[in-house]
This record gives structure tokens, sequence and C-alpha cells, in this order.
């Protein structure tokens, strides 16, 4: 017998021996909204959606290329005796003649106008990038209420394993109380061995709860982004009840306005909006300004190349034959689309269908959420009210308990009779503390409809 408890005692002190630091449930959603991974993946996409929103990129500003070109060559010319397709001269060679050409450009490029689709796109680059800002505030209220939620099981997994610690002391206790009667001769040994079961299988529920408290905290170290998957805290937020008194057409009004994922497709059906008058601006006129500046240098030296024909008097020239020019142009370009096979009116409809079809995955989502939040506010209705019934159960259960410890020992009842006393503590125990965790859970599911998850902890836009 002392062998198991050695082993309790030398499993429970492995994990309790680990350096635990306090953690609060501000602190916990702190470290969450700074290291988590899916929050900062989507900050990432809201920092490429705010460098995409720029003029440059709707395309209201020009172009502007700068070019130079270089051509450099070595010209072998021959003449042959045929009149047809023959040079003038028959018998007549020059060879080695040598040009470069040096030739740098600048040329500006701007479309003038385009039926104002440069400024219809800038403003979609405007809410493309606030639609990136309210998809990572619902990643946010996602892995807010995740990390909520998980630091609670946490606190109830711990409080579990306290009720299961108090369990295997009473055993304990109880099963030392007996042996010690036994060895005085005024115990028998059905009655030993009937607290040692008893004592075995609370020291094996005591594990089972303790490897069940370690898996929620790593849970918990998963969200938050811990070095180590295995590190311990001191939660300094229990489990507790704070009862609100909710009314569900505050509520209603409230998720109608403040709702995260109301909000994304709000944006995204103004983008759908804004789709309509950019297709719409293909049907305008377009006038582009092409303009620049070209300057040209070129030489042709035949200071050495080699002569070979009828003119005897022939002489290379004495230096190479420069030539520059510079020229500048503005030209303007007027285009009308006057048919393309009817692409822009399809466009056009096709953008008309679909904002008729983000209208209706509006009233769509409306309809979701109002059926959510009537089942969240029943469930956290019903929730409040099964908590209390398991508040007073186990307030009862605890005063049977007390009760039936001291008839135990006075011998008034026995082990079998104290020992279903002893099990129903620890079932109403395990009710209340589940009853509170579902109640909390009910409070979160209702905050993170009506938005209230990112109203208390913040927005990407407020990080």
């Amino acid at each position: 017998m002392k062998y198991y408890t050695l082993l309790i005692l030398f499993i429970a002190g492995g994990w309790l021996a680990r350096a635990q630091e306090p953690l609060s449930l501000s602190d916990a959603i702190a470290i969450g909204l700074d290291k988590n991974y899916d929050i900062r993946i989507e900050k990432r996409n809201v920092d490429v959606a705010t460098n995409n929103n720029s003029w440059g990129e709707a395309g209201i500003l020009p172009s502007i290329s700068l070019d130079l070109q270089s051509q450099n060559s070595i010209r072998n010319q021959q003449s042959d005796n045929q009149f047809f397709g023959g040079q003038l001269f028959p018998g007549f060679e020059l060879n080695d003649q040598r040009a470069y050409a040096l030739t740098p450009s600048l040329q500006v490029s701007w479309l003038i106008f385009q039926g104002n689709k440069a400024i219809i796109s800038k403003r979609r680059l405007d809410q493309l990038q606030a639609e990136s800002m309210q998809n990572a505030d619902v990643v946010v209220s996602n892995t807010l209420q995740a990390i909520i939620l998980a630091y609670y099981m946490a606190a109830l997994e711990k409080e579990r394993l306290d009720a299961f610690e108090k369990q295997l002391a009473l055993s304990k206790d109880r099963y030392d109380y007996t042996n010690t009667k036994y060895e005085m001769g005024s115990a028998v040994t059905t009655d030993l061995l009937l607290e040692e079961n008893n004592y075995l299988t609370d020291s094996a529920n005591y594990i089972n709860q303790m490897l069940t408290y370690h898996n929620a905290i790593r849970a918990l170290n998963v969200l938050l982004v811990s070095d180590d998957i295995n590190k311990d805290y001191t939660l300094t937020d229990d489990l507790k009840l704070e009862e609100y008194d909710y009314q569900y057409e505050d509520l209603e009004a409230v998720m109608l306005s403040e709702n995260v994922d109301l909000k994304k497709i709000y944006i995204s059906q103004s983008i759908l909006e804004t789709q309509v008058r950019q297709s719409r601006a293909d049907l305008f006129p377009t006038v582009r300004l092409n303009g620049g500046y070209n300057w040209n240098r070129s030489v042709s030296d035949l200071t050495s190349a080699t002569y070979i024909g009828p003119n005897p008097d022939y002489e290379n020239p004495p230096e190479p034959l420069v030539s520059k020019s510079g020229t500048y142009f503005a030209n303007f370009t007027l285009s009308f689309n006057l048919f393309n096979g009817g692409k822009v009116n399809r466009a056009i409809r096709n953008s008309i269908v679909q904002e008729d079809i983000g209208n209706l995955r509006i009233d769509q989502l409306e309809t979701s959420l109002k059926r959510s939040l009537s089942e969240a506010y029943e469930r956290y209705q019903i929730r409040k009210q099964l908590y209390g019934i398991n508040a007073l159960n186990e307030r009862s259960a605890a005063t049977n308990l007390s009760i039936s410890q001291e008839k135990f020992k006075g011998g008034t009842i026995n082990s079998f009779d104290y020992r279903v006393v002893q099990n129903n503590h620890l079932a109403a125990t395990n009710q209340k503390l589940q009853a509170l965790y579902n109640l909390i859970d009910s409070k979160v599911e209702l905050m993170r409809l009506t938005g209230g998850l990112i109203s208390e902890n913040g927005s990407v836009s407020d990080q």
C-alpha cells in the first residue's frame, strides 16, 4: 500500500515541481493576441491589403520609363560582277565598316480619362483593406473565444483535480483509520480490503484526472504559442458566476450592428456595389497621353576600313563621322469601344447579379444569426437554472458528507453507506463545476455573437 502512495506522490510531484507562474485571463488574452499564429497570419494579410491600397495601384498615376539602347556593328561590303542585283561598281569591296549608336529615351504614358475608373478602383482598394481588417477581426473574435474557453477549461479541470484529491485524502484517512482498528482487532479483514479497494480506485481516478488537467494546459499553451507545451500556470481567475440579466431584444439589436461576421459581409457587399460602377465605367471612352524624349548619338567609323575597288584615289575618312539628334513628342489617343461582342454589357449584368446574390447572403446570414442568438440566449437561461440546481445539490451533498463522516467514526453507518455518500458528493461537485463552465461557455457565445469580445479586447486596427 505504501508503494501506491509513493507512486501517486511521485506522479503528482513530477508535474508540480515545474516552475509555475501566475496567469490571469487578461494575461492569457494579451499573450494570445500577440503570439497566436492565426492572428499573426491575418495581420500580415492586412499589411498586404494596406500596401495595395494606393493611387498607383488604382491606375490614376502615369507610368514613366527610361530606356537605354546601344547598337554596335561591323559591316563588310562586297559587290559582284552581275548587273541585276549587283552593286554599281563591280569588284568593289569595303570591309571593317564600324558603327556605334547610343539611344536613351524617356517615355510617359498616362491614362487621363477612363470613366472615373481609377477613382472607383481606389474606392474598391479602400474597401478591400477594410474587408481584410474585418476578416482579421473575425479571426481575433474566434481566437479570443477559444482562449477564454481553454483558460476556463483548464481552471475547470484543476478544480476537478482538487475535488479528486480531497476524495483521495478522505479515502486515505479512512483506510488508515480502518487499518488502525484492524491492528487493534476491532475491524475485520473485509473492512480493511474494502477501504483499500476504495483508496486504489480513488488513486486511479486522481491520476486520470491529472492527465486530463495536463491535456487542458497543453491545449491552452497551443493557443498561447508557448515555447514549452507543458508549461504549467497558477490560474488566478477561478471559475466564478457572473450573472447578467440579458434581454433578447437588446442582444438582437446589438448583434445586428456589432456582429463581426455581419460587418464583414456588409463590407463585401459594398465591394460588389463598387464592382457594378467599375463595370459601367467601361462604357466611357478613354483618353491616353503618350509623351517623351528620344536622343540619339551615332558614330560611323571608316578610319580602319579596307578598300578594294576601281577607285585608286580612295582614302579613308580621317576621323569617325558623328551625328546627334533629339526628338520630343506628345501624342493623345482617344478610344471608343464601339463593339466587342457585348462583353462590357455582360460584365455589367453579371456584376448586378453578383450584387443581388450578396444581398441574399446578407439576409441569409441575418436569419442564421438570429436563430443562433435565440438558441444561445435560451441555452444561457437554461444553464443558469441548471447551475443553481447543481449548486444546491452540491451544498446538500457536502452537508451530508460532513454528517456521514461523523456517523462513520461513531459506528452508526457502515463503510458501504459512507462510500455512497462520498461518491455522491464527488459527483455533485463535478456536476456543479461542469454546470458553471457550461454557463460561462454560453456567456462567451453571446459575447461572440454580439461583438462583445472585440469591443472589450480590441480589434486588429487597435493593436
